[in-house]
């Protein structure tokens, strides 16, 4: 009696030649892919005609990213008031909650969300960002409330070097 049969063989054939085929589409697929391009930190934002109630503060657009996938804050500072570095060691900076989300493609970013605590603004603000980067700068146009025309700005990345200056000086 032979314990080997022909439909068994096969079967364990087709399996096996399936897993490696689809072992080898993967791992061509994957050798095409690409990391993006690392934009997260903070930009200080400079644009005009914003609305009265931000006018007087410094806007900072603070980006954290995954692959593709962002979250930001918008966070209003006084223009004299040095903005502090969330990584220190010494003492312990509360952040505030990721409100706006979006996507990182083909070098353009969008966001959108509501910001709350925006020190001159007594309302909710709803926003919605557009923006293309280009190494350490960022162009594009911000909506605040749906009923507003688009504010078009210009963002600079803040280098490690600026953070850890303004974190030495606390």
């Amino acid at each position: 009696m032979s314990h080997f049969n022909f439909k068994s063989l096969a079967f364990y054939g087709t399996a096996i030649g399936s897993v490696v085929i689809l072992f080898k589409i993967v791992t061509v697929y994957g050798q095409n892919l690409k990391a993006p391009f690392p934009i997260d930190g903070r930009y200080r934002i400079t644009a005009q005609n914003l609305p009265e109630c931000l006018q007087s503060d410094d806007l900072i657009l603070n980006i954290q990213q995954s692959g593709i996938y962002l979250n930001g804050s918008l966070l209003a500072l006084s223009k004299n008031v040095e903005m502090p570095n969330s990584a220190s060691t010494s003492e312990t900076i509360v952040q505030p909650k990721p409100s706006l989300v979006g996507r990182w493609k083909n070098q353009q970013l969008t966001l959108s969300g509501s910001v709350n605590k925006l020190s001159s603004c007594n309302n909710k603000v709803n926003l919605s960002i557009q923006a293309n980067v280009n190494q350490q700068t960022m162009n594009g146009q911000m909506t605040l409330n749906s009923t507003t025309q688009p504010v078009k700005f210009t963002a600079q990345r803040e280098s490690n070097e600026q953070q850890q200056k303004k974190q030495a000086s606390h």
